[in-house]
């Protein structure tokens, strides 16, 4: 017989079941269930320091930028997601629980998270008002897909290889090839 059914929890009841599970496994809240997130490979790893060290750069305060960082939305219970990457140009209050306000999320792409990433996190990504742009960044391959949003609408546009990455919401361009660079792909 097979492990019994983990019900339906919402945000306070998925972090108290988080604290009591393996180290080693990070979980999300995705519909009141948690998901366990598989391991990064190398070029995740990469990526996500040479996205992280490119757009630090670039900041000014008060705005900063995170890694394996909480994402909620205020009005769902049920979803509680860790970016790879998100900006913030709002201070962290004590005990606050996920990123205050993100204005630019970034998730790194990889075989067994693309569809969950694009499928899931993207539209929720979208419903948070503060949320200016989704990127996404392939591991596998030198492409990246930025979401912005234009009022009311978003806008999706692709780059590959030589492309600079246009982020508006952090008032920076960036060198894909550049965050690339010494990734065996």
């Amino acid at each position: 017989m097979g492990a019994p059914a983990i019900q339906k929890m919402d945000i306070d009841e998925f972090l108290a079941w988080a604290d009591r599970q393996e180290p080693d496994t990070r979980y999300e809240l995705v519909g009141g269930q948690p998901r366990a997130m598989n391991a990064c490979s190398q070029a995740h790893s990469r990526l996500t320091a040479a996205i992280i060290i490119a757009i630090g750069m670039r900041l000014r305060p008060p705005c900063r930028v995170l890694t394996e960082t909480a994402i909620e939305r205020d009005d769902r219970n049920d979803r509680f997601y860790e970016a790879d990457i998100a900006v913030t140009c709002s201070p962290h209050q004590p005990g606050q629980r996920s990123t205050p306000n993100p204005v630019l999320v970034v998730e790194i792409l990889s075989d067994s998270t693309a569809s969950h990433d694009r499928g899931t996190k993207v539209p929720d990504y979208m419903q948070i008002p503060s949320v200016q742009e989704v990127l996404l960044v392939d591991s596998r391959a030198v492409r990246a897909q930025l979401w912005r949003r234009d009022g009311r609408r978003w806008i999706v546009e692709d780059f590959t290889e030589d492309a600079t990455l246009p982020l508006a919401s952090i008032g920076a361009e960036l060198p894909l090839a550049a965050l690339y660079d010494g990734i065996a792909l």
